[in-house]
Parts: structure tokens; C-alpha cells; sequence
């Protein structure tokens, strides 16, 4: 879909490399279930699992990336292991956190990266497009696709409207970019 998504990323250390039976045998051993598909990425297993998880179960994914806070739903939290001046910390997400934290639904977060892009994973966003205006955009107006059903009534500067006309197939190929996948063939029921 497109070449250069996730090119920037370095490949895993040897040294790193090596290790992952080891600790895949220990985690094992610890009665944790290691999940994995040829060809998926562990965002799309991570989200898979977060999708099957029932009501009245509730679900946590422990990790340092916030592309995992989408996944949030009412049985479904985050635990955002980050770094803050030099020290470790941990968030925990719930749908009113997302809310509270970035004026949208969890789903929503995909809508704002396909605005703004997102540099770690080269999704290339509209074109001038932040932060700032991705998120103002959405909460006003929900969706990429209503933005773009709406764009030429919608009240924004003719500026932000031409960029946005300009970088449409961009926007929707960000999103697709973006979404994380929830129906990878795997075992869901670990109970």
C-alpha cells in the first residue's frame, strides 16, 4: 500500500535477537501465552485480542505505544509505560481519559493521525496539518470521511481547505496506515 511505512525503522539488535527464545520460554513458564502469526504485526494480535475481549471481562495491554490507545473501549484499558523528566511512568487509558486527554473517542485517535501523520511510522498526514488542527478538526467534525463529505462548506480557513483537498488521498491512505488490525486467524479464548 505504501513503501515507506515503518521504512525508518532499524531492525531488532542481535544481541536483543538472540534473547527472545529465553524469554519466551520464561514468560512461558510463568503461565503467560505467547501469541503469534506469521505475517501480522503485534499491534494487529494486540488488537485482535482487545476486540474479542467479552463484556464483563476486563482487559489490559501493558506497552509504550500510544498507536495501542485506539484499542481502548469500555473493558479495554491501556497501561502507557512512558518516560517523564528522566523517570518511568505508567498512565492508565479508559475511554474518559482518552477524552479528557485528546477531545475524542478512542477510534477517533486514528482519525487525528491520519491528519497529522505520525513520523516514528513515516504515515505522511496532510501536509502541514499538526497536532493542534488535527484534533480541533475531529472533535468538531468526528471523522475524516465527514471532513472530507463536507470540505467545501465546512467553516476553516481557505488555507487548511486547500491542503486538505490537496492531500485527501494521503489522509485516507494514513488512516488505513493508522488503524490497527482486529481479525488476525488466532486463538481469542485464553480464559
Amino acid at each position: 500500500m505504501y513503501d515507506e511505512y515503518k521504512a525508518g525503522r532499524k531492525p531488532m539488535p542481535p544481541e536483543l535477537a538472540e534473547q527472545m527464545p529465553v524469554l519466551k520460554d520464561l514468560l512461558m513458564a510463568l503461565g503467560y501465552k505467547i501469541v503469534t502469526k506469521e505475517g501480522y504485526e503485534a499491534d494487529d494480535i494486540l488488537g485482535t485480542l482487545a476486540f474479542s475481549c467479552k463484556d464483563g471481562d476486563e482487559c489490559y495491554i501493558a506497552t509504550g505505544d500510544r498507536d495501542s490507545l485506539q484499542l481502548v473501549g469500555d473493558n479495554v484499558k491501556v497501561l502507557l509505560a512512558s518516560t517523564k523528566m528522566g523517570r518511568p511512568e505508567t498512565n492508565i487509558y479508559d475511554v474518559k481519559r482518552i477524552k479528557d486527554d485528546y477531545g475524542v473517542t478512542p477510534h477517533q485517535l486514528i482519525d487525528i493521525k491520519a491528519l497529522m501523520g505520525d513520523s516514528s511510522d513515516n504515515i505522511p498526514g496532510v501536509s502541514g496539518v499538526g497536532q493542534k488542527t488535527a484534533q480541533s478538526l475531529i472533535s468538531e467534525l468526528g471523522s475524516i470521511q465527514n471532513i472530507y463529505d463536507n470540505i467545501d462548506t465546512i467553516d476553516i480557513r481557505e488555507t487548511l481547505r486547500n491542503k486538505l483537498k490537496n492531500d485527501k488521498d494521503s489522509a485516507f491512505m494514513s488512516y488505513k496506515l493508522g488503524e490497527i488490525y482486529k481479525s488476525v486467524p488466532i486463538e481469542t479464548d485464553y480464559s
